[in-house]
């Protein structure tokens, strides 16, 4: 009888634990953004947009991601050495982001389309 009562709350505690995203610091892709697109004005409590990046790394796990950007991604760009908070509006083609995904459903397509919990912007743009 005790173990399955420990069992039953363990299983209750594992269950109704909310989702969370993966560890900081510990990103999902490293891409170059080629393409962004802003939602519109209804569409924006659901999204606010979705950026595509694609990795320049040959052995990248992923490739391509169609990030979906939401009220609850955390965007940051590095200025100085530091995290700093930037909006979607601080998107530009061709700069470098890591991403990292938020646990749950994705549309597995090709390529992925994925929302995204955290971006941070590492550069403003392409250097050549």
């Amino acid at each position: 009888m005790r173990i399955l009562l420990t069992a039953l709350l363990f299983g209750s505690f594992v269950f109704c634990t909310p989702a969370t995203s993966h560890a900081i610091g510990d990103p999902d892709i490293r891409a170059r953004i080629t393409n962004i697109r802003r939602s519109s004005a209804e569409d924006e409590e659901r999204m606010m947009g979705t950026i595509m990046v694609e990795s320049e790394e040959t052995n990248a796990k992923l490739d391509k991601a169609n990030l979906i950007i939401t009220a609850k991604t955390l965007i940051f760009r590095e200025q100085d050495g530091k995290r700093v908070r930037a909006t979607f509006e601080d998107f530009k083609m061709g700069q470098l982001i890591e991403a990292q995904f938020v646990d749950g459903p994705t549309v597995m397509i090709y390529p992925l389309q994925v929302a995204a919990a955290e971006i941070v912007i590492l550069n403003n743009v392409k250097e050549e």
